[in-house]
């Protein structure tokens, strides 16, 4: 392998215009709640990215009395001003888990780990144009905790 010519080359370097943003659930005042509360039938957004740009990784994890909770709770995806979303599903399905039950798997694009694979990861690139919406939806009888981070960049306007 040429590593001139491969990926790993362009990891230090800075491409003009382009910012690494981060939308998470984490605590403003400076503590440690760094989750957000869902009621049974709310939906919040998560993130709501303007202008185009790209999700690079989206990391969350969620904790609830509802044993099937990652069946029941949905994550919906809106790109460009979409009315409806392009993604809907439930957390467990988009993250690659089968039956509800979380085990520790790596792949390349998905990733369940650690503590019994109850943390998610995704790296499926997913660009946009105008703006991205993602939101989640509790349709479980109890309050889930969802813990959050959406990375992504942002790209100068007319790109």
């Amino acid at each position: 392998m040429i590593l001139g010519m491969s990926t790993l080359a362009g990891l230090a370097q800075l491409r003009p215009g382009v910012r690494r943003l981060r939308a998470s659930s984490y605590d403003p005042t400076g503590g440690n709640r760094d989750w957000w509360e869902f009621q049974p039938g709310q939906v919040r957004t998560i993130a709501e990215l303007n202008g185009p740009g790209c999700i690079k990784h989206i990391w969350l994890t969620m904790g609830s009395e509802d044993k099937y909770m990652y069946r029941r709770v949905l994550l919906r995806m809106f790109w460009d001003g979409e009315a409806n979303p392009s993604v809907e599903t439930p957390i467990g399905d988009f993250f690659g888990m089968g039956h509800s039950m979380t085990r520790n798997f790596v792949s390349l694009p998905l990733q369940m780990s650690p503590q019994d694979g109850r943390g998610f990861n995704c790296w499926f690139p997913m660009p946009f144009d105008s703006g991205a919406r993602i939101e989640v939806l509790n349709e479980t009888e109890k309050q889930v905790n969802v813990y959050f981070y959406v990375d992504y960049e942002a790209y100068p306007a007319g790109t």
